[in-house]
């Protein structure tokens, strides 16, 4: 980025609006609304450390780039177990996503794919990893309107069976398939239309001044 002040405030303010995102989603003031809350706190925090000692490891010196995109993994990967797990599993959680998801953007260099905003190494890799997480470490009980318990949720660290993992597993696979689709379709329609990149040339020259004719910023020697 450009700009490593405004992407720290960019991660801060996506943080704050993510407690609305997973804590709201709720719609109540409750329990499950209280633990989701603390859970989308600890896990990014954890995220953070996890990512900046893998990158202390890898490259000698941790950066606020690899904060910010640390939180944001922990925030990807707590979403789907927020409300199913203790706060010591989402802290475990945040530390695993924030250091498997510092490793996988290295992907794109080994496979050679345009990501430069690290989709595939955050969301996807950061989303698996919290989704399949619930079948190991996930644990809640569900009660109906009265507050009477009607079920228990329990993985196999709690002595649960295979049977919730591969549940986990068969709807991240299910969601895959869908969003590759998805996607496949809109951008072959996109790069049969108005083109899927713009050219070599315009790209050195900048986009803004390409399309809109103006610069972010008039940097000039005096």
């Amino acid at each position: 980025p450009h700009n490593v002040p405004l992407t720290l405030l960019g991660a801060a303010l996506l943080w704050f609006g993510w407690f609305g995102f997973n804590a709201g989603s709720e719609a109540a003031v409750d329990g499950v609304a209280a633990i989701a809350w603390i859970n989308t706190l600890a896990a990014p925090a954890a995220a953070i450390l996890g990512w900046l000692i893998v990158e202390k490891i890898k490259d000698g010196k941790p950066t606020s780039i690899g904060a910010a995109s640390g939180a944001v993994a922990g925030l990807v990967a707590i979403t789907p177990a927020c409300n199913i797990l203790t706060p010591g599993f989402a802290l475990l959680l945040g530390i695993l996503a924030g250091a498997v998801c510092a490793l996988a953007i290295d992907l794109k260099f080994k496979l050679g794919f345009d990501d430069s905003l690290d989709v595939v190494g955050i969301h996807l890799v950061g989303g698996l990893l919290g989704t399949l997480y619930i079948g190991i470490f996930g644990f809640t009980h569900f009660y109906d309107a009265k507050g009477v318990a009607t079920s228990d949720f329990s993985s196999l660290l709690y002595g649960g069976s295979f049977y919730q993992l591969v549940v986990q597993a068969v709807g991240a696979f299910a969601i895959l398939i869908y969003s590759f689709g998805l996607a496949w379709i809109i951008g072959t329609v996109i790069q049969k239309t108005m083109g899927f990149r713009i050219t070599n040339e315009d790209e050195v020259a900048g986009v803004d001044t390409i399309v809109h004719g103006e610069e972010g910023y008039a940097l000039e020697t005096v």
